[in-house]
This record gives structure tokens, C-alpha cells and sequence, in this order.
């Protein structure tokens, strides 16, 4: 295959991985505001008791940290975005071998290949 054909397969095939990878960042960005208003919309008056009061700020709680976790996934996205961006998608940011392909097809905004990404669970990763 030529070069110029194999250049576009590659920049079609990235802009394929990117309006993905925009798509689930728009919509964490929509989940995130809807937990951020339901949780913030949620307050204690009217509570009429100790339980419900306990059980409004529960659920309050809940979905404030829902927001976090989406936070980070936002990050998450919107980093493997700017590796697009520099020609480093793809690649382990630790050990910078390819990334499989499964693992970027199941978690496209993934930094770390598999091996890599158990270390640094297990919090056995040390950044160079």
C-alpha cells in the first residue's frame, strides 16, 4: 500500500478515535452537570426528621462524588485527546510500547498498556 493511502487509513482511523472519544466527553460533561445540579438541588428543608435528613445528605453525597469520578474520566479523555494532538496516542506513557488495540477499543482514553496499568493499581507504578 503506498504511503499517502496508509497516512489517510491512519488520520481517518484517528478521527474515527477522536469524535469517540468527544462524544463520551460530552456526555460525562452532561451527567456530571446533571449530578452537580441534582446534588446541589437537594437540601434539607422539609426533612422532618433525623433519618430523612441523614438520608438527604447521603444522597446528596452520592451524587456530588458521582461528579468526581466523572471529573476524572473527563481528565482522562480530554489528556488522551491532546496525545492525538502530539502524535502520542496509543502508546504506554510508562514503558511507551503500543498499547493494544482491544484495550484502546474498550478504554480509549487509556495511558497505560495492561501490564503497566496493573502496577499502577496495585500503586507499584513509579512515574520516570
Amino acid at each position: 500500500m503506498p504511503k499517502t493511502q496508509t497516512k489517510k487509513r491512519t488520520k481517518a482511523r484517528l478521527n474515527v478515535i477522536r469524535e469517540r472519544l468527544d462524544r463520551q466527553r460530552k456526555e460525562i460533561l452532561s451527567m456530571y452537570e446533571h449530578d452537580l445540579r441534582v446534588g446541589q438541588g437537594a437540601s434539607d428543608e422539609g426533612a422532618e426528621d433525623l433519618v430523612d435528613r441523614a438520608n438527604s445528605a447521603y444522597n446528596r453525597e452520592f451524587m456530588l462524588s458521582l461528579s468526581n469520578s466523572e471529573r476524572t474520566i473527563l481528565i482522562e479523555i480530554e489528556d488522551a485527546m491532546g496525545r492525538l494532538d502530539n502524535g502520542g496516542y496509543g502508546v504506554c506513557d510508562h514503558c511507551e510500547q503500543k498499547i493494544a488495540a482491544k484495550r484502546l477499543q474498550a478504554v480509549p482514553w487509556a495511558r497505560y498498556c495492561v501490564d503497566c496499568q496493573e502496577l499502577s493499581e496495585q500503586g507499584m507504578l513509579y512515574e520516570n
